[in-house]
C-alpha cells in the first residue's frame, strides 16, 4: 500500500554548500527546512541563514519536528551522524524518515543503515549528483533506493528530480560511486598530468600540444586545478570510497586509491584554505602549479 502521508517538513543535516541550496529550493517549492546548528562552524549558521532555514535548539527537536531527514555532510561522518540521530530518535520516541545522502560506498551504506536497527525508522539510501539544486536550476538528480521511498519521492520537482533505483539499499550509493569515479577520478588524473608536467620542466610544451590536440583536457586542467584545494578534505574520503566500491565487485581500486593521493596534495596547497564562496576565478595556472610542486616537495 502506498504511504499517503504528506510531506511538509524536511531536515537538513547539515546544510553546508549542497545542504543550504537544497534547503533553498525545497523552501522556495513550499517545503518548511529545518535543521541543528550546535557545535557546527560560523560558515556552516552563515549558509543557513542564506538559505532562510529555521535553526531549532538541538538533535532531538529536529527529529520531534521532521517528515523526512536529509543526511548531507562530508562522508566520513555520515555513520557518526546516523547514530546521533538513531540515539535522539529513541530518546524521543519519534522516528521519521531518514536518507542518507553522502558519497559513501554500498558496504557503509549497509552500516549506516544498521544504525536505525530496532528503531522503527524507515532507511533510503541516496545519493545526489549535479551541483547544488540552486545552481543547477532543479536539475539536480536524487538518485534513491532501499525502504519506502513514497515520502522522499515528494522531492521530485521541488528542487529535486528523484530517480528510483528500487528496494535494495546500496543501490543509490554505487550509482554516486560509479558516477564520481569518472568525475573526480579524472579530475584527479588531470591534476597529476598537470604537476608532472611542472615536474619535468615541461608545461609549456605539453599545454601547446594540449592546445592543439586536446583543448578539452586543457580546459579542464585550467578549471579544475585550482578548484580541487577547495573539496579536497572531503574528496579524500569519497576517492577510498569509491576504491572500496571497486574492490567488493572485483574491479581495481588502484586508480581511486592514487585520486586520493591526490587528493591529499591538493589539501596541502594554500587555496585549500578557501571556500567554494570565497574563491576567486583569475588563478595563474603557473601558481597554482607552483603550490603543488611546493607541496609535493614538502617534508613528509
Amino acid at each position: 500500500m502506498q504511504d499517503e502521508k504528506e510531506l511538509t517538513t524536511v531536515a537538513i543535516l547539515m546544510p553546508g554548500d549542497m545542504g543550504h541550496g537544497c534547503a533553498q529550493a525545497f523552501r522556495e517549492n513550499g517545503l518548511r527546512v529545518v535543521t541543528t546548528l550546535v557545535g557546527r562552524s560560523a560558515h556552516t549558521h552563515a549558509l543557513a541563514e542564506k538559505a532562510g532555514i529555521e535553526t531549532l535548539p538541538n538533535l532531538g527537536d529536529v527529529v520531534r519536528t521532521a517528515d523526512l531527514i536529509l543526511s548531507i555532510l562530508p562522508p566520513q561522518h555520515a555513520l557518526t551522524q546516523a547514530e546521533r540521530v538513531a540515539a535522539a530518535m529513541k530518546e524521543v520516541g519519534k522516528n521519521p524518515d531518514y536518507a542518507d545522502c553522502n558519497a559513501i560506498s554500498p558496504a557503509t551504506a549497509q552500516t549506516v543503515a544498521a544504525a536505525f536497527t530496532g528503531s522503527g525508522a524507515n532507511f533510503i539510501d541516496a545519493g545526489i549528483i549535479g551541483l547544488n539544486p540552486v545552481k543547477e536550476q532543479g536539475r539536480t538528480r536524487l538518485y534513491v533506493s532501499g525502504g519506502n521511498r513514497d515520502l522522499i519521492h515528494q522531492l521530485d520537482g521541488r528542487g529535486l528530480l528523484v530517480r528510483d533505483l528500487g528496494p535494495d539499499v546500496g543501490r543509490a550509493s554505487a550509482m554516486k560511486m560509479i558516477y564520481a569515479s569518472s568525475t573526480k577520478g579524472a579530475f584527479s588524473l588531470f591534476a597529476a598530468v598537470a604537476v608532472m608536467a611542472e615536474l619535468a620542466g615541461l608545461r609549456e610544451e605539453l599545454f601547446a600540444e594540449f592546445s592543439e590536440s586536446k583543448p578539452a583536457t586543457l580546459a579542464s586542467i585550467e578549471t579544475m586545478l585550482p578548484r580541487i584545494p577547495l573539496d579536497a578534505k572531503r574528496w579524500i574520503f569519497e576517492m577510498e570510497e569509491i576504491a572500496r566500491t571497486y574492490e567488493a565487485y572485483g574491479m581495481t581500486p588502484d586508480f581511486h586509491k592514487g585520486a586520493s593521493t591526490i587528493m591529499r596534495l591538493a589539501a596541502k596547497t594554500p587555496l585549500s584554505a578557501q571556500t567554494r564562496e570565497t574563491a576567486r576565478d583569475d588563478h595563474d595556472l603557473a601558481a597554482v602549479l607552483a603550490d603543488y610542486v611546493a607541496a609535493v616537495k614538502a617534508p613528509r
